[in-house]
């Protein structure tokens, strides 16, 4: 769920003007949704229940229950095309991105043969200082649970442009200019503060340990070995024709976010409805293999104090949030979303259960709360 402590994303926006002053869009009476089952027909009232509120023009929903996928799209991928997002759409995943870093990164760790507890010092250039409070050094257990002291984005990130050229100039000159001046605002893990930047830090790890980009990285070690053949950091990589097209908060077309380059960690990565729904099996049952160890390790709650949203209650996992809904308290559910200049996502897994849900919205919300109510009938759904 977009819950009060994790629904911040990448978006860097100013809202210069009332929100009752924006219109919100609401879906083309169009789906793919044939209603040839219980669950189709129940998915279908669901959303007709809220379509009004969910201020988007298009959307894709995939439901993973009893072993079994299903996939619905409603709206449009672009205003006035009459196409409608299926399961191979494309969109911008935004932070669901820090859970593919995360593992990626404790994978790196296992087969270095250490653990999480590993300061990030050797990893950096030597002329750097080494981040630390109170002679806490920062770890990697500090930067996956967002508790390493850094703040949301970094101070010399440009807020005064479009953040989706800003993401694209910030090079490893600039991130490592950050660290050399950065000042932890807390002793490392006493404090959640969801850091961008500190996931952006994990994936140019990523990058120099293995002498590649975030993107070869993540294919090599991740996405190739799970099966994931349309998840990719590289946009050029994928079918235009198959991309949904991206909205902001006004409703005006987006450009798409091709890289986030030093921060590409945080959230870069394109994805479709079937691959989120693949990775959440691959979750659900990690192979055993040293990946899939990794992957495990990071559903384990470290950070144990609760951030409280309207929709429920988070602890801090590697990367994923462990989300109890205030509608299920005895469900749990490891969880993330994401927010770029034109999309929206949500991605929930019920570890226990077997079951996942994930949707897709292209056009960044300014108001969420339909959607959270829209998700929540979802999730009830699920767990029936």
């Amino acid at each position: 769920m977009m819950t009060k402590i994790n629904c911040i994303g990448l978006v860097i926006t100013f809202l210069m003007v009332n929100s009752c002053t924006i219109k919100d869009d609401i879906p083309a009476e169009l789906t793919n949704n044939n209603l040839s089952s219980d669950i189709d027909i129940a998915v279908d009232n669901i959303y007709n229940g809220y379509k009004d509120n969910l201020n988007t023009i298009g959307l894709s929903i995939g439901i993973l229950k009893n072993g079994e996928t299903h996939f619905y799209g409603y709206g449009e991928t672009k205003k006035g095309s009459g196409n409608i997002p299926n399961q191979n759409t494309f969109y911008e995943i935004g932070s669901i991105s820090k859970t593919f870093t995360s593992i990626l990164a404790v994978n790196m760790l296992l087969q270095q043969d250490l653990d999480i507890e590993t300061s990030i010092k050797s990893y950096l250039p030597e002329d750097l200082p080494t981040l630390n409070r109170n002679g806490i050094e920062v770890n990697f257990k500090h930067l996956l649970t967002h508790t390493s002291g850094l703040g949301r984005m970094p101070n010399n990130f440009n807020k005064s442009k479009d953040a989706g050229k800003e993401f694209a100039d910030y090079d490893e000159r600039l991130l490592y200019s950050y660290i050399e001046n950065a000042r932890l605002h807390a002793d490392p893990f006493t404090q959640f503060l969801y850091s961008n930047v500190g996931m952006g830090i994990v994936g140019t790890v990523l990058k120099r340990n293995y002498e590649m980009d975030y993107g070869k990285v993540l294919q090599q070690e991740l996405t190739i070995p799970l099966g994931l053949s349309n998840t990719t950091a590289y946009f050029e990589d994928t079918n235009i024709d198959n991309w949904a097209t991206g909205y902001n908060y006004k409703g005006k077309e987006t450009d798409y976010w091709e890289t986030l380059n030093a921060l590409d960690g945080a959230g870069v990565i394109n994805s479709t409805i079937s691959d989120l729904l693949i990775y959440a099996q691959a979750n659900i049952t990690p192979p055993e293999t040293q990946l899939g160890n990794a992957i495990r390790i990071t559903h384990e709650v470290y950070f144990k104090e609760y951030e409280t949203g309207d929709y429920g209650k988070s602890q801090n996992c590697l990367g994923w949030f462990k989300f109890t809904p205030t509608s299920l308290p005895d469900k749990s559910f490891i969880q993330h979303n994401g927010l770029t200049g034109g999309f929206n996502s949500e991605l929930l897994i019920n570890l226990e259960n077997e079951t996942a849900i994930t949707v897709l919205f292209n056009k960044a919300p300014l108001n969420n709360e339909g959607r959270q109510a829209f998700i929540s009938e979802l999730l009830q759904l699920l767990s029936e």
